[in-house]
């Protein structure tokens, strides 16, 4: 599979370091992401008063 994607990369005229790099980097930001998923904390909500200025209600979810 390496052997394809630096013939590839020489086809397109780039050093082959930089494709295996590229796949590393793409493999370790799967890896965080899967073990440090994101999740929302707070949730805005904006409503407005009765003088028509706005509001700002922030909640804190409980996942």
């Amino acid at each position: 599979m390496l052997k394809r994607i630096d013939n590839f990369s020489r086809f397109l005229g780039v050093d082959p370091f930089w494709s295996r790099l590229l796949i590393v980097l793409i493999f370790l930001l799967i890896a965080v992401r899967c073990k440090y998923p994101w999740k929302p904390e707070w949730k805005s909500k904006q409503t407005k008063d009765k003088d028509g200025s706005t509001v700002t209600k922030y909640y804190h979810l409980d996942i």
